[in-house]
């Protein structure tokens, strides 16, 4: 019913249409038509904003022509003004960069036709063409990628690429294959995603080794969950421990005020994973057999951790820690990767004191991003202030150590 609607008009015509007064057979009719036709639109404004990324890029580029990372500048503004991670923002960069060699897919990409989601898979199969050969590639994939699911046209790009150019592809997989990685996904409720990453035989192999481990001891009676064993099987195989539930633990017990005097129940943060409710700390604690549990002072106003530390050029391991605890997460604007630098805020050769006050936790690429010309990252109270080369201002503030109990948390 909506297909007739111009792109940029879909969401007006949906909003617009009096679904209560559809005929009783058409029930329902409609709004699939209104799902489907959304995606237009959707798509639509994605594409823009991939656009605008490209020629932000192209224009930053322009700019720093021998001082810095373009690149690198580009992820961090585009983090801070999405409020998302490096990560992300580095996978919107490389999709615009994608679609500036394909103007045929994007087009397909700007009209509806294909997904987001498709396009990324067309430009990470294509990354290794000549600029040359990318035009044909272009051509070619477009004609056929209309209708395809993500996956067939991945794969139908993926053929295109390797008849065009087979000694580019398999360098492409050269590169790719030896891009290993082991991530940690938090989840909810205690639960966690391990996510390894590397050459497809050698984690087929693994997952084989731990179904058929599974399986045997499924036949013998063992009454846990194939993915039970295949779980506490993995843990044990890799920390070389007897039993998965011999892990140590170390709990943070966070008490404020209210807690302490009337009892009332508050989160515990699990150590590189978040909160956990008391009930779930209890029954890890029980188990585990080297374990601590470690009582964390809060600021009474805005729940914060509070400490005083000396100067010195390197953070001292409590100071490290108590900025690590006090953090939790990066405290770049819109990062929530894993802290893996102390970062001086005010650098300590400009006499930036090496004290928490004056310490932030950062990823490794927001530590870099934070160094790229035409960055400035500076202290207001407990609040870092980071000023990106358009001039815009985001401020990060440490997370309450008891989440929900000041907005300190949300990134502004």
């Amino acid at each position: 019913m909506f297909e007739t609607a111009p792109t940029d008009s879909v969401l007006a015509a949906v909003r617009g249409h009096d679904f209560a007064a559809d005929p009783v057979t058409h029930h329902g009719r409609h709004r699939i038509d209104a799902i489907r036709e959304l995606d237009r639109g959707i798509r639509a404004l994605q594409a823009e904003q991939v656009a605008q990324v490209a020629a932000l890029l192209d224009e930053r580029t322009k700019l720093m022509v021998g001082a810095g990372d373009p690149c690198l500048s580009i992820i961090g503004e585009i983090s801070m003004a999405r409020n998302v991670g490096p990560t992300a923002a580095g996978s919107q960069v490389q999709l615009a960069m994608g679609m500036a060699r394909m103007p045929q897919v994007f087009t397909l990409f700007a009209d509806g036709v294909i997904s987001e989601a498709t396009a990324r898979a067309v430009a990470a199969e294509t990354r290794s063409l000549h600029v040359d050969d990318a035009p044909v590639a272009d051509a070619e994939i477009a004609a056929k990628i209309p209708g395809m699911t993500t996956l067939r046209a991945r794969h139908a790009a993926a053929r295109i690429v390797i008849g065009i150019d087979a000694e580019a592809a398999h360098e492409r997989a050269r590169r790719n294959r030896a891009d290993a990685r082991v991530t940690l996904l938090p989840e909810v409720d205690g639960v966690a995603t391990l996510q390894v990453r590397g050459p497809a035989e050698q984690i087929v192999a693994a997952h084989q080794a731990l179904d058929t481990w599974a399986t045997g001891l499924r036949s013998t009676g063992d009454p846990r969950t194939r993915g039970q064993i295949m779980c506490q099987t993995l843990v044990e195989r890799v920390t070389g421990l007897a039993f998965a539930d011999d892990v140590s633990v170390e709990v943070n017990l966070v008490l404020d005020a209210d807690t302490l005097v009337a009892g009332a129940s508050t989160a515990v943060e699990l150590e590189g994973y978040g909160p956990i409710c008391p009930d779930v700390a209890d029954e890890i604690i029980a188990r585990a057999p080297n374990r601590s549990v470690r009582r964390l002072l809060t600021d009474p106003v805005d729940g914060t951790l509070v400490v005083r530390e000396p100067r010195r050029r390197r953070f001292d391991a409590p100071t490290a820690a108590h900025i690590r605890r006090r953090d939790r997460y990066c405290r770049q604007p819109g990062c929530d990767l894993t802290i893996r630098h102390g970062d001086h805020v005010r650098a300590y050769e400009h006499g930036g004191p090496t004290t928490a006050a004056n310490g932030q936790g950062l990823c490794a690429r927001s530590h870099t991003i934070k160094h790229q010309p035409g960055w400035d990252v500076a202290v207001d109270g407990r609040t870092t202030v980071w000023r990106t080369p358009t001039g815009h201002e985001y401020r990060s503030d440490p997370p309450p150590v008891l989440p929900g109990r000041a907005p300190g948390h949300l990134r502004q």
